[in-house]
């Protein structure tokens, strides 16, 4: 978790920075990684995978998440097909118009006018900073008195996932941004 940590660092770094594609090849690794975490923590079959180097699949580790989060499936689909495997859609450098003609973007450059490129690098980090804020929260819900986003079931030795008021803000935003994208890819380039 350590490294994922890390990971998500980095990718905070390089969505502030303007750059494009390089951040979600981030984010796709730290949230196989949480996962990974939160699997062999929670599942005694992974835990034995785990010591089998021939046999652990972290891609099952996605899979098995979802049970504790439906969304982390889809996004890492989604980190996987478009931004981590070459496609027609990803294979060429990040463009943006300037006066109705195409431009390379270079190290990170996001052009005036194009900040909405930026900002939804930085709601898709968040997202998935909060999925694994969750898992971690999972895995120690024990040793710590403050919970962002579970809470302890009281006389039991678990805990459930909730959503605040402050969380669900932040969804719906960075989902309308998200949603304005695909209604209008023109505000995108």
């Amino acid at each position: 978790m350590i490294k994922g940590a890390n990971t998500l660092m980095a990718s905070f770094e390089l969505s502030l920075n303007g750059y494009f594609w390089e951040p979600p090849n981030l984010l796709r690794n730290a949230l196989e990684g949480f996962a990974s975490a939160w699997d062999i923590m929670h599942n005694p079959k992974r835990l034995e995978s785990w010591k089998d180097y021939k046999s652990f699949k972290s891609t099952v580790s996605i899979t098995n998440a979802k049970e504790i989060n439906p969304v982390i499936g889809p996004f890492y689909g989604l980190l996987s097909n478009f931004y981590m495997h070459t496609s027609q859609l990803n294979a060429s450098p990040s463009f943006v118009l300037v006066e109705d003609k195409p431009e390379l973007q270079f190290f990170g450059l996001i052009r005036n006018g194009k900040e909405n490129i930026r900002q939804s690098e930085i709601y898709l980090c968040l997202i998935i900073t909060f999925m694994c804020l969750q898992m971690t929260e999972l895995c120690f819900y024990q040793y710590s008195i403050e919970h962002e986003t579970i809470e302890k079931i009281p006389g039991k030795l678990s805990a459930k996932t909730k959503v605040t008021v402050r969380h669900q803000r932040f969804v719906d935003k960075a989902m309308e941004l998200f949603q304005d994208m695909i209604d209008n890819p023109s505000n995108i380039f």
